[in-house]
């Protein structure tokens, strides 16, 4: 399994890893594997870059220093004043002049329970959950999800018959469907990951 410091470089071996451990035993509601297959990555597709990025941040923000300048000190503000500058006038009235006559800057400190407090309401913990929880609606949520569906049916025949057609030479016969998990799916991580690079919807993580 890939190592914390590399987790993102590897990041669709780790979702097998996530969705493994969330909904590995869980039945697929869908008859269709390939179909479940496709909505799977369909998921990854839409929503897959926002998780990603959201990973970046939240590493970056958990790896900084509570007492470090990037927390404890705001952004600066930068006031320029040019009087008659020796520059032509610009075209685009947003477009700054190249010279200046004077300049100010502000900036704040703060104190180390706004600084702290700033940082924790940054720091998310439901990244992840938020993003496993796309996949929820693809699995059974009964908790006997291969409770046998029954049908009669004669012997060595797809033929379904009405009762009063069975008789001692046709005894009943009874059956049930049953989906796969997603283990059974994809029973290894490599499984998964190869699925992924050739189902035929772009890669986005």
């Amino acid at each position: 399994m890939p190592t914390p410091n590399n987790y993102t470089t590897n990041l669709i071996e780790t979702l097998y890893y996530l969705l493994y451990a969330k909904y590995g035993n869980s039945s697929i509601a869908s008859s269709d594997q390939t179909q479940f297959k496709y909505k799977v990555f369909a998921t990854i597709f839409e929503y897959g870059p926002a998780w990603k990025q959201r990973l970046i941040i939240q590493e970056k923000l958990a790896q900084l220093d509570p007492d470090g300048d990037d927390v404890m000190n705001s952004s600066i503000k930068i006031n320029n004043h040019a009087e008659n500058p020796d520059t032509e006038p610009g075209t685009d009235a947003f477009e700054p002049l190249a010279g200046i006559n004077s300049q100010s800057a502000s900036t704040l400190k703060r104190g180390k329970l706004e600084g702290y407090s700033m940082l924790n309401e940054l720091l998310e913990t439901d990244v992840t959950e938020e993003f496993l929880g796309r996949f929820k609606k693809f699995f059974i949520k009964f908790v006997m999800p291969q409770a046998p569906l029954w049908y009669r049916s004669i012997p060595g025949s797809e033929e379904l018959v009405d009762d009063a057609l069975m008789c001692d030479d046709y005894p009943s016969v009874y059956g049930n469907y049953r989906t796969n998990t997603f283990q059974e799916i994809w029973e290894t991580a490599e499984d998964f990951v190869n699925d992924y690079q050739n189902c035929g919807i772009p890669q986005t993580i």
